[in-house]
């Protein structure tokens, strides 16, 4: 993908010419702003996603968690880890078919491994 700036198109428009070959990137104060890319190009991308299925969106009720969030619950995992002040249960079979119990599923043939 080819970048150049909005100043740049605008001072030259024949670049978009450059767009019937390539995607352009257009930046505006050195930031991504607008992708420029051939007509026929984007019908066939508009076509492929209109022609995906449905997918249903379920809450699970669990809450999203900020980037940040994640950051700090991994760190602090990783500490506790390291420093050995975390408690630790060993997976054996009898953890896995507790965590089953709990999901409500049946571990089947794949010996644990999720």
């Amino acid at each position: 993908m080819t970048t150049i700036t909005a100043s740049d198109l605008k001072q030259n428009t024949m670049r978009l010419q450059e767009a019937l070959r390539d995607d352009l990137l257009v930046t505006k104060r050195n930031k991504p702003f607008v992708v420029v890319m051939d007509y026929e190009k984007y019908r066939r991308l508009q076509a492929y996603f209109d022609a995906l299925p449905a997918e249903e969106v379920v809450d699970d009720g669990y809450p999203s968690i900020s980037f940040e969030e994640a950051r700090d619950r991994v760190a602090d995992a990783v500490y506790r880890y390291r420093s050995g002040k975390g408690k630790y249960r060993k997976t054996d079979d009898a953890y896995w078919d507790s965590v089953d119990a709990v999901i409500g599923e049946s571990r089947g043939s794949n010996d644990g491994h999720y």
